[in-house]
């Protein structure tokens, strides 16, 4: 147990934002079959879903800097690609680009899980510092703002772009620490994607813990299915 390991040392909790914190509203593979339909072009959305999970995991390296290695126009020429990829068909892939990079930026774009908040608040009264870790890019900063929830933690958002390296990269939960002001050993991090939330945190000497919200996935990784379940890996 968590409760048993973190004293009552001083102790952080870094939180991934998409997945975690918070979630596209609408899904992905709608926004982007509307792009393509702005265009005159119909697609199903299941077909999107899927060239959309396939893309985007696929395309984590940038040739001009390498694995992992990032900053925002990194990022832009990213998101094009995984854009002019996912939807082929359309006759001008600039355009969907440039009005599906609108779109992720905007907070209304996005809607934050319905546990975040009441955690959040328990932090707070806690007085436990919190960061919000991304593979995000600066885009974050205005969707953070904008959503009730998480406007207190505007100051406190470390991204991938800003700090030269992408999870799991050590060197990106080196910059989690230096913002936190404490030791790999003092923070927790919770996210849902097991490699770069979990197994990189504790590659750099934090403490993982899954969040699984689907709660059928299999796997020996210290797992929770809500946010709510936290409170049991807290000291005290």
């Amino acid at each position: 147990m968590f409760s048993e390991t973190f004293d009552k040392r001083p102790f952080g909790i870094i939180f991934d934002a998409v997945g975690t914190l918070i979630d596209p509203a609408p899904p992905v593979a709608e926004a982007y079959a509307a792009a393509a339909a702005r265009q005159g072009v119909v697609l199903d959305r299941g077909v999107v879903k899927e060239r959309f999970h396939r893309f985007f995991r696929n395309d984590e390296m940038d040739e001009p800097r390498g694995p992992l290695q990032t900053d925002e126009p990194s990022e832009r020429r990213r998101w094009q690609r995984i854009v002019g990829n996912v939807l082929p068909e359309v006759p001008d892939p600039v355009r969907a680009f440039g009005e599906l990079w609108d779109h992720f930026g905007r907070s209304a774009a996005w809607r934050c899980f319905p546990d975040v908040g009441p955690v959040l608040e328990t932090l707070r009264r806690r007085g436990i510092p919190v960061r919000v870790a991304s593979n995000f890019d600066a885009r974050l900063r205005s969707v953070v703002a904008g959503l009730d929830e998480l406007r207190g933690l505007a100051d406190c958002l470390v991204i991938s772009s800003e700090v030269a390296y992408r999870k799991p990269h050590p060197a990106f939960f080196q910059a989690v620490c230096a913002s936190i002001g404490l030791p790999p050993d003092r923070l927790l991090s919770v996210g849902d994607d097991e490699r770069n939330d979990v197994l990189g945190a504790e590659a750099a000497g934090l403490r993982g813990l899954w969040l699984d919200r689907s709660g059928r996935k299999a796997g020996a990784l210290p797992r929770i299915t809500a946010l709510e379940e936290l409170e049991a890996h807290l000291p005290g």
